[in-house]
C-alpha cells in the first residue's frame, strides 16, 4: 500500500506537468496569434494614413484646378459679351494666296470693318473654352501624376 502513495503523487504530477504543457502551447500559440494581428492592424492603419493623405491632395489639386477652369471661363465669357457689346473686336490675321501683289485692294468708303461671320465668332468662343478646359486637365492630371502617383514611388 505503501508503494500506491508515489504512484499517485507521480501520476499527478504527470498530469499536472501535461495540462501546463498545454495551457503553455495554447498560451503561446494565442500570444502569436495576437502579434500576427497588431502587425496586421499597424499595416493597415499606415495604408489608411497613405489613402487619407493621397484623398486630401486629390481633393486640394481637384479644387485648385476647378477654381482655375472657372476663372478662364468667366475670362471667356466675359470676352464674349464684351464682343457681343461692341467693347472689344475679334482680329483675324488672314492673308489670301490668290491675291498678287501688283494688284492693288478695292476699296470702298462705307465699308464696316471686317469682321468673323456670327457662326465662326462662336465656335471660336467654344474653341477657346474647349482649350482652356483641355489645358486644365492636363495640368491637373500632370500634378496628379507627380503629387500623388509618383510620390508613392519615391518612398
Amino acid at each position: 500500500m505503501f508503494w500506491k502513495l508515489p504512484v499517485i503523487i507521480l501520476a499527478l504530477l504527470a498530469s499536472l506537468l501535461s495540462a501546463t504543457l498545454y495551457y503553455r502551447h495554447h498560451y503561446q500559440h494565442t500570444e502569436q496569434a495576437l502579434q500576427t494581428a497588431v502587425s496586421e492592424i499597424e499595416r493597415h492603419q499606415v495604408s489608411l494614413e497613405q489613402l487619407r493623405q493621397k484623398i486630401k491632395t486629390v481633393s486640394q489639386l481637384d479644387a485648385q484646378y476647378n477654381k482655375a477652369l472657372e476663372h478662364h471661363k468667366n475670362r471667356v465669357a466675359q470676352l464674349e459679351r464684351d464682343v457681343a457689346d461692341g467693347r472689344r473686336r475679334l482680329r483675324v490675321k488672314a492673308t489670301s494666296p490668290n491675291m498678287s501683289a501688283a494688284s492693288s485692294p478695292s476699296r470702298v468708303d462705307d465699308a464696316t470693318a471686317p469682321r468673323l461671320a456670327d457662326p465662326a465668332q462662336r465656335d471660336y468662343f467654344l474653341l477657346r473654352n474647349r482649350i482652356d478646359i483641355a489645358a486644365q486637365q492636363i495640368n491637373g492630371l500632370q500634378d496628379y501624376v507627380r503629387k500623388v502617383c509618383l510620390n508613392k514611388i519615391q518612398k
